[in-house]
């Protein structure tokens, strides 16, 4: 299903379920784009549940979530899920400025949109849309984690409020086309308007808050899980090159042994750095010679096996996915899906094993002095399997005009399973509890981001009007932060542009695959 259909699905889904609605209560239904839910029962069962849970005392609370909230998007480091331990992310208003200064500096520089695009997409907030952003079996979970992560979230601020003698009018939930979804709570505008600075404060930055809370509750879980063995790469597929390993369908591989090298697997794209880091890659030589041996612990049917093979099999060479337009290798007759395989001449036969060493071996051949521009060398190739040899005559290096050019771009070599048939990053999968627990720590820990910046009507817009409003009268505190939101929501547009653009959603989203 190609994004026009499931676009298509979206809209006659929409309409079907709209109209359901507006068959049994018209006024759920607003002009058939917006549907919303909202119940005074629901408010008083939270002022009654924040009765229970009256023992916090304020100022203690107040000071709890303003941290809370300040740890999500405007502390140096964030913790973040990493392997088997934690990976500390820089502040998301940091990475915000830095990437949109970054990618408009490149632009004004005469960089093309792809190339700042890697750049500004680091900030984009891209829409979760099964079928069109990420695929359609991942929706159960991030379905459980939005609507556990959005309720506790409007929870809060209907409790603060309560705890602050705010009156609630409502809570509710609504949707728009399924993709602008949430939940909401009415507390009474006038009683929060006229609350003391610390009570609103507090009101405001529940929300944010609990989904921080939730987001580190996560990260415990994850932490103790991999280290219970919950983890791994799930053989989710096989193709004939990963199954003459030994592999099977439904194997979960643990941990990676061999070329000097122990690791534990917890996530599929471990499995496949630490196979690269064997072969070379990004840049070097093998870690271990052709015939020795790598092995894969395995999980299979409640035991743990040994699966293994000779390092030749992940020596597969260099695959190229582009390459220089009129360049030497190109002129030569070599094409961007071609596999290098070996170079002959500049002083010796080199065996090509991976990306990486090709990049090594030229390095070594420019740094050495071994060939000169217009000398010639022979390229060994595999095309659609078939071995054949190209005589290539070496060019100027653009940069240095006396070195020799082969004419191939370093980031236009492909990887071991994710450019090759054997180890395929497609027939990889994380196991059912990693899937669950890192979904539903960045469902809560984007929601906590998005809803922390000063962009009004956000939490954050919304807090920084409150405090702006007590050191700097109502009118300066409503057009500072009006400015402030115009700009940082340019900003956040322009970057989710860049990110569509680069694609870098897709790698983020694929190591939840």
């Amino acid at each position: 299903m190609d994004a026009l259909e499931t676009l298509a699905v979206y809209v006659v889904s929409w309409l079907a379920v709209a109209l359901a609605l507006y068959a049994i209560r018209r006024d759920l239904v607003k002009g058939f784009i917006l549907i919303m839910w909202s119940s005074e029962g629901v408010a008083r069962l939270i002022k009654r549940a924040a009765e229970r849970l009256s023992f916090v005392p304020l100022r203690v609370y107040l000071a709890v979530v303003l941290a809370l909230f300040l740890l999500s998007a405007y502390s140096p480091y964030f913790p973040i899920p990493a392997g088997t331990g934690v990976a500390y992310m820089p502040g998301f208003l940091y990475i915000l400025l830095r990437s949109t200064y970054q990618a408009l500096a490149g632009l004004l520089h005469g960089a093309s949109v792809q190339e700042v695009a890697v750049v500004g997409g680091q900030a984009a907030a891209v829409p979760l849309l099964p079928g069109i952003t990420i695929p359609w079996d991942q929706l159960p979970y991030i379905a459980l984690a939005i609507i556990v992560g959005v309720a506790l979230h409007e929870f809060m601020h209907g409790y603060a409020a309560a705890r602050h003698g705010i009156g609630l009018k409502s809570a509710g939930v609504f949707s728009a086309f399924f993709v602008l979804s949430g939940a909401f709570v009415e507390p009474d505008e006038e009683q929060l308007k006229s609350s003391p600075l610390g009570a609103r404060v507090a009101v405001f930055a529940s929300g944010v808050a609990a989904n921080v809370v939730l987001a580190l509750l996560a990260l415990a879980v994850y932490l103790a899980g991999v280290h219970a063995g919950l983890g791994g790469a799930v053989v989710a597929g096989i193709n004939p090159a990963t199954a003459q390993l030994g592999l099977r369908q439904g194997d979960v591989v643990v941990a990676v042994n061999g070329c000097g090298i122990s690791a534990d697997v917890v996530v599929p794209d471990q499995l496949l750095a630490t196979l690269n880091a064997m072969a070379g890659n990004p840049v070097g030589a093998p870690l271990c010679s052709p015939n020795q041996t790598i092995t894969l612990v395995v999980k299979r049917g409640g035991e743990l096996v040994d699966v293994g093979f000779p390092a030749e099999s992940i020596y597969v060479g260099a695959p190229l996915t582009r390459l220089i337009y009129g360049g030497p290798m190109y002129d030569a007759g070599i094409r961007p899906g071609d596999i290098v395989t070996a170079i002959y001449g500049c002083g010796g036969a080199y065996r090509i094993y991976s990306s990486g060493q090709l990049i090594s071996v030229i390095q070594n051949i420019v740094a050495s002095g071994l060939c000169r521009p217009g000398d010639r060398v022979v390229v060994g190739i595999l095309r659609d399997g078939k071995a054949e040899n190209y005589t290539v005559t070496l060019g100027h290096n653009p940069d240095n005009y006396s070195r020799p050019f082969f004419g191939i771009y370093t980031d236009g070599l492909g990887q071991l399973g994710f450019d090759t048939s054997v180890f395929a990053a497609s027939l990889f999968a994380n196991t059912q509890f990693v899937k669950f627990v890192m979904w539903f720590f960045l469902i809560n820990f984007g929601l906590a981001l998005i809803n922390a910046l000063p962009i009004y009507p956000l939490d954050g817009g919304l807090l920084a009007l409150a405090v702006l409003e007590r050191y700097l009268g109502k009118d300066v505190a409503r057009y500072t932060v009006y400015g402030v939101t115009a700009v940082l929501a340019a900003f956040l547009v322009f970057d989710s542009a860049l990110g569509f653009v680069s694609g870098i959603y897709n790698q983020i989203f694929s190591l939840l695959r």
